[in-house]
């Protein structure tokens, strides 16, 4: 499941299974998941009071609450399959370990923290990339192109990937994150912890690793499903000229404070220099505090009731001719990927101030080993949400619904019977 407290809280551990299995027993829903025991409890109730009302409702509402509980338990089932879907060529395949173990395996280790302790774990499984691109994994991604008339170029890096846990938990990597050509980060979908190996145990038969994320917040287990976008789907921002420089960029999206961006405008912001991998020199604003800055997008908009569900977030950067480059939020979040990726106004190579041909805004990714998403002549940043993922009604709650409208209704008819005989 990852970090599934909030940012700045306790590591990727999950909660002991020890009070889940308690909270079932009480809720008096038993290992085969039947709520046997709860209409004992309301029948008994009503039968103590023939025409009482409250107490039933008592009855009710308290079996209500037992099983709301008793969700803490059964909405993290341990997977033992997931399925695949969007934009994929093999959408809607099953994969189980016995397929994860059909592909070449890597082992890796890798460090984070956990309740703010230094972990460190070894995990072997497949890299997630790999896994995407293979016939008999995902098939390849089929990626979405714009408008007709915009750029084409490196399609493959507006999508975006996101892994979904069997408890609605979920991350986006995106995809150039991933890439060997670009980011290059090799996730993976791990099947096996320790040395030697061993089974993943609570955490399901697989889980997503991410190298480098600092509390492990992406760390996706018990996974239930992966789908992959395209963020040319949700982008409203279009090309404006096929060869202009670009003279002003418009922040949009889930941010407090939607706005447009000149030069003046960047420069007012809190600004860096950065030396990227590849000894070039840029100066200009992080694209974190560019994002919540009172000066710039004032914070993003997030949902309280979701656990990180900035980790479920991404941007799209889209240049004069249309092309558009994907980072995840979590990829530059500092307490997760902490990429000091860079909305650049200056590099710093001769006399010349500025970008040249980059236009006065670029978006610079730090590590990209082709720089595909460094995308020059910027004209939008857009803050999304990731579509909507599906996972399974927990069982206990579907066998509750039905026995409870059941339960109910041989209540009422015996009510209706007592009250004629009184």
């Amino acid at each position: 499941m990852g970090d599934r407290s909030q940012w700045g809280g306790s590591g990727i551990e999950r909660e002991p299974a020890a009070s889940g299995a308690r909270i079932e027993r009480d809720a008096g829903v038993g290992s085969d998941g039947r709520v046997c025991p709860i209409n004992i409890f309301i029948e008994e109730a009503f039968m103590k009071d023939r025409h009482g009302r409250s107490a039933l409702w008592s009855a009710v509402m308290g079996c209500v609450g037992a099983v709301m509980l008793s969700g803490t338990a059964h909405a993290l089932p341990t997977t033992d399959s997931f399925v695949l879907g969007g934009n994929l060529n093999n959408a809607g395949s099953v994969h189980g370990l016995v397929s994860l173990q059909s592909f070449p395996s890597v082992t890796q280790d890798v460090q984070y923290l956990s309740s703010g302790v230094p972990t460190e774990k070894t995990f072997t499984g497949v890299p997630l990339y790999n896994f995407l691109t293979s016939p008999t994994g995902g098939g390849g991604i089929n990626s979405v192109s714009g408008p007709p008339g915009t750029s084409t170029s490196n399609l493959h890096l507006r999508d975006f990937v996101v892994v979904t846990g069997s408890d609605s938990y979920r991350a986006v990597i995106s995809a150039g994150e991933i890439n060997p050509n670009f980011g290059n980060k090799q996730s993976l979908i791990a099947y096996q912890e320790g040395t030697p190996p061993g089974s993943l145990g609570d955490d399901g038969f697989a889980r997503v690793t991410v190298p480098g994320d600092i509390r492990g917040g992406r760390y996706v287990s018990n996974i239930f499903r992966v789908d992959v976008f395209s963020a040319s789907t949700q982008s409203r921002i279009n090309a404006i000229d096929q060869s202009g420089l670009s003279n002003v960029f418009a922040l949009d999206g889930q941010v407090n404070t939607p706005r447009l961006f000149n030069l003046e405008a960047l420069q007012a912001l809190p600004s860096v220099t950065i030396t990227t991998p590849n000894d070039r020199t840029f100066t200009g604003v992080p694209l974190w505090d560019l994002l919540h800055h009172e000066l710039g997008g004032g914070g993003i908009i997030e949902n309280p009731e979701v656990r990180n569900d900035i980790l479920g977030k991404y941007v799209v950067a889209t240049g004069t001719d249309g092309y558009k480059a994907v980072v995840a939020l979590g990829e530059f979040h500092p307490g997760f990927g902490a990429n000091d990726i860079l909305v650049a106004f200056d590099e710093i190579e001769g006399n010349d101030p500025g970008l040249g041909t980059a236009g006065f805004a670029r978006l610079v990714v730090p590590g990209d080993e082709r720089n595909g998403r460094w995308v020059s002549n910027l004209i939008g940043l857009e803050v999304f949400d990731a579509p909507p993922t599906v996972v399974p009604i927990p069982g206990a709650a579907i066998l509750f619904a039905t026995g409870l409208g059941g339960l109910l209704w041989r209540i009422g008819s015996r009510q209706k019977t007592m009250t004629t005989t009184v």
